[in-house]
């Protein structure tokens, strides 16, 4: 699928957007790893929606880190990338980190989100099923964590394979930046539960089952405390579901979002 990377410059902050395919916008916004690269499950998003999918503050080629304090700082900004863009009102699709954000989004500015699609979303703490370490240095580890099948094909796609691997460098300083906001409290808003109720849109929760970093009983929060929301829970699918479930994801996406 053709598409294109352009610089967006929102309110002083250089801002890296890669947007590809025809129809009606989506907004995609991406995990804690980064995968700010036009990926395969990107270009099948893109056979129904023109996709846009800008790499956060701190993340890629976009500048703006030094004015983030939290979540919803990211939130903020993409209420002005959206005005930027001229998207008055968008469904938005939201991986791990991005939707937590996609979330905060909702909440802040509810008239901008058409719908609202959560993978694998972080942002909550919930008892008696805590997130697993992120932070952890051992690509293997980080392999084991986040996939179900740690020799998935898709793994090369998603992760670094070794420190000589190229892209260990923007790896890096996606660590960095998600560290700026997802240290302490650790990946979530404490706040964010008794929040929910104020998301107006309909919620679709997508979940792996198999999630070792993010366990399922995270989306089934989400899907429980969502108005208007329902969960699709994936078998053999670990917290990397857009690389290990690109078709079942896109499917239950498009489904959602054109239904």
């Amino acid at each position: 699928m053709r598409h294109e990377t352009v610089f967006v410059n929102v309110w002083g902050k250089k801002t890296q957007v890669t947007i590809g395919g025809e129809g009606p916008p989506l907004l995609y916004l991406h995990s804690a790893g980064g995968e700010t690269e036009w990926m395969p499950f990107h270009d099948l998003l893109a056979r129904r929606f023109r996709v846009y999918a800008p790499a956060h503050p701190g993340f890629a080629l976009s500048g703006g880190l030094e004015e983030i304090r939290d979540v919803a700082d990211i939130a903020w900004h993409y209420v002005d990338l959206l005005q930027q863009l001229e998207l008055p009102r968008v469904p938005v699709v939201g991986f791990s980190l991005g939707a937590w954000i996609g979330v905060e989004l909702a909440i802040l500015r509810p008239h901008l989100v058409d719908k609202l699609v959560l993978v694998n979303a972080a942002g909550l703490h919930v008892d008696g099923a805590p997130m697993a370490e992120l932070f952890i240095d051992d690509l293997d580890e980080m392999r084991e964590l986040v996939f179900h099948n740690p020799n998935d094909p898709a793994v090369p796609l998603a992760l670094p394979t070794s420190l000589e691997d190229p892209r260990i460098l923007l790896w890096l300083r996606a660590r960095e930046a998600t560290a700026r906001v997802g240290w302490n409290p650790y990946l979530h808003n404490p706040k964010l539960a008794g929040q929910l109720r104020r998301v107006e849109c309909p919620s679709l929760v997508i979940w792996g089952r198999e999630d070792r970093l993010i366990p399922l009983a995270h989306g089934q929060y989400y899907a429980d405390h969502l108005p208007n929301s329902r969960l699709v829970v994936f078998d053999q699918c670990g917290h990397m579901t857009p690389f290990e479930k690109p078709t079942e994801f896109v499917a239950a996406t498009h489904a959602f979002v054109l239904g």
